[in-house]
C-alpha cells in the first residue's frame, strides 16, 4: 500500500506541475523576445547618439555661426526647398524676421542687409546676399 500511495502522489505531483512548467515556457520566450528588441533599440540609440555627438563636434562656434551670413561662400550653399533649420545651420540666426502674406523673410542683419524668403511650408524660395 505504501508503494502505491507514493506512486499516486508522484503522478499527482507531475500532473499538477506539468501545466506550470508548460506555462513557464511561453513567458520565457516572451522575455527572450523582449530582451532581443531592447538590445536592438539600445544599439540604434547608441548609433544615434554617436551621430549626434559627431554633428555637434563639427558645428562651428556660436559666434562663427552668428557671423556665417557675412561670408559670400555660405550663400552659395543655399538651395531652393531647404528647410528653415538647414538655412539656420548655413547662415546662422537672422537679425530680423518679417511675416508677409504667403511667405516669411529672414533678414541679415536687418532690413538693409541680405535676406532669405520661405514659403508657407517653411521651405526656402528666394534669397539675396549682401551686394559687395
Amino acid at each position: 500500500m505504501g508503494l502505491r500511495r507514493t506512486t499516486v502522489m508522484l503522478w499527482t505531483s507531475l500532473a499538477l506541475a506539468a501545466p506550470v512548467a508548460l506555462a513557464a515556457q511561453p513567458a520565457a520566450d516572451a522575455c527572450a523576445e523582449q530582451l532581443s528588441q531592447l538590445q536592438k533599440r539600445l544599439a540604434f540609440l547608441q548609433q544615434r547618439l554617436a551621430n549626434l555627438e559627431h554633428e555637434l563636434a563639427s558645428r562651428p562656434s556660436p559666434q562663427a555661426a552668428a557671423d556665417a551670413w557675412r561670408d559670400p561662400a555660405t550663400w552659395r550653399a543655399l538651395r531652393n526647398g531647404m528647410s528653415q533649420a538647414d538655412v539656420l545651420r548655413v547662415l546662422g540666426p537672422p537679425g530680423r524676421v518679417t511675416v508677409y502674406y504667403g511667405f516669411l523673410r529672414w533678414e541679415y542683419p536687418d532690413a538693409l542687409g541680405a535676406r532669405v524668403d520661405f514659403d508657407e511650408r517653411g521651405r526656402l524660395i528666394a534669397w539675396g546676399a549682401l551686394a559687395r
